[in-house]
């Protein structure tokens, strides 16, 4: 039976006798494509669904030919196989003069609009011209990355493996925005679920417009998918859509319809003014009785009011004067290290130094807060990496600091061990981690968790021999395991392609 359904579809589409031959040549026909490109492309399980995957089985059936997935192919070694010639064929590409270089593509058959994603507490953005000197998340081999390139070159464009991969970049502030096709977009927020993310705005770029593609030599084959394509009925291209994308349609207006919810509409909104004329009257007899009580309320409350105020400004003034001691011993170590020529004295100086800032950015930044008992962690932290940076920075080390703590705010009995932990192993790491190398990356991790935060510092530096702390005998060392033990909690030193130091704390 299915043999007599494949002749019957067959006969459907006329091939030249040149086209014919080509498919009895070629009966099976590896193609590569994007995994992880949903609702057009899924490859799971060795199985090839999607838009797009439906297409495919239309081909097959129409041509009898055997369109084979090459498994676990990504979408960047697929276009470098493309342009090598060892694959000639991927079922959807965006068209591009780029791509028509070394690809024949079929008319587009499925087209979607370029939109903007962020994060929902991320700036307001009308278009890709508001990402100028955000991070940009693109993934390999996309050609929106080249558009991009050309049309804006200030915004900083990170690459990542997948669209999923780009989006959870955004979702964990790795990355400021992704730009994609609106339909793949909306699959992830709302199917696989991106909670902290939005679709902040369309692009400035029309439709992107999408055909089936092959490589020169194949042009035949292209003319086949065409021909296939011609003649697939609408309705068909319909039940493909609405299959993998929910479509909600308006039709006219039943006025018939409208007369009824006009009619319901009074009759609700006269019932709302009775009850609020009733509810109006009890107000005004409960309110005369509430004003003697808030008469006597009010004087109690600017008194208390007065003594809060005065207790922030004591509390301000503390924090005022802590900070500032701190820095006349800091400015004290200044001037005592001028007077100073030993070397390793002046290193002993300088990382004094930077202990006594980590405490007084903490009391700063207190001062400057509008909220006394706690300060956020990420302006802390950013404010004590600049401080080290000034006092070890190197011009022929490019050094950076990538921090993630999303919005965490600590009290001040956390923030000081915490910070001094931070001070010590940034100080290691630019004095001893990059020996010998020009770029080197640092990551501080701080997430929530149920008993409270996980801290994670790595850098990809030389890294260590020895992974037990205790062993270690200088300060930096011990200090980090007694801060830690202040925290209630006990750090764990890794060599892991350079230093990682975890730990969890209530």
């Amino acid at each position: 039976m299915f043999f007599i359904n494949m002749i019957t579809i067959q006969a459907q589409v006329s091939f030249s006798e040149k086209e014919q031959a080509w498919l009895n040549e070629h009966p099976i026909i590896n193609f590569g494509y994007e995994a992880n490109w949903p609702p057009y492309e899924i490859y799971q399980n060795g199985e090839y669904t999607g838009i797009v995957g439906d297409y495919v089985k239309l081909i097959e059936e129409y041509t009898g030919v055997d369109m084979q997935p090459i498994p676990d192919i990504t979408w960047n070694k697929t276009i470098s196989q493309l342009k090598s010639g060892e694959i000639h064929v991927v079922p959807i590409a965006g068209i591009t003069d780029d791509r028509k270089e070394y690809l024949n593509f079929t008319k587009p058959y499925v087209s979607d609009p370029l939109v903007i994603v962020t994060r929902n507490n991320f700036q307001f953005v009308s278009g890709l011209a508001d990402l100028e000197g955000k991070k940009l998340c693109l993934p390999k081999g996309y050609y929106t990355i080249d558009m991009v390139k050309n049309d804006f070159p200030k915004v900083e464009i990170i690459t990542s493996s997948s669209v999923k991969d780009c989006l959870f970049a955004v979702s964990t502030s790795r990355a400021d925005a992704f730009v994609g096709s609106l339909s793949v977009v909306s699959y992830y927020i709302n199917t696989i679920g991106f909670a902290n993310l939005k679709i902040a705005s369309p692009t400035h770029y029309k439709y992107t417009q999408m055909g089936f593609a092959v490589t020169k030599d194949w042009v035949v084959f292209r003319d086949i998918v065409q021909k296939v394509f011609d003649n697939i009925p609408k309705e068909k291209h319909n039940e493909i859509k609405n299959k993998w994308i929910a479509v909600r349609y308006e039709h006219g207006i039943d006025t018939k319809q409208i007369t009824n919810y006009i009619f319901y509409g009074l009759a609700v909104l006269t019932l709302i003014m009775l009850i609020f004329y009733q509810w109006n009257r009890t107000l005004r007899i409960q309110i005369e009785k509430r004003k003697s009580v808030e008469l006597n309320l009010k004087s109690s409350l600017e008194l208390i009011k007065q003594k809060n105020s005065e207790k922030e400004t004591m509390l301000k003034e503390i924090h005022h004067r802590v900070k500032n001691n701190l820095q006349t011993v800091y400015s004290l170590l200044n001037m005592q290290s001028r007077e100073v020529k030993n070397e390793s004295t002046l290193k002993i100086l300088a990382d004094g130094k930077s202990r006594i800032k980590a405490m007084s950015l903490v009391h700063q930044l207190l001062y400057q807060s509008n909220d006394l008992n706690k300060i956020v962690i990420e302006d802390y932290i950013t404010s004590l990496k600049n401080s080290i940076i000034e006092i070890y920075y190197d011009k022929e080390k490019e050094v950076s600091v990538h921090i993630n703590t999303n919005n965490i705010t600590l009290s001040i009995d956390r923030a000081i061990p915490l910070g001094l932990i931070l001070n010590e192993l940034l100080i290691n790491s630019y004095k001893h981690a990059f020996v010998n190398r020009v770029k080197g990356d640092i990551y501080i991790t701080i997430v929530s968790q149920e008993s409270g935060y996980y801290f994670e510092y790595k850098d990809n530096g030389v890294g260590i021999a020895n992974e037990n702390m205790e062993e270690y005998k200088t300060l930096g060392m011990r200090l980090i395991s007694r801060l830690s033990n202040q925290l209630n909690t006990q750090a764990i030193l890794k060599n892991e392609n350079g230093i990682s130091v975890t730990f969890s704390f209530a």
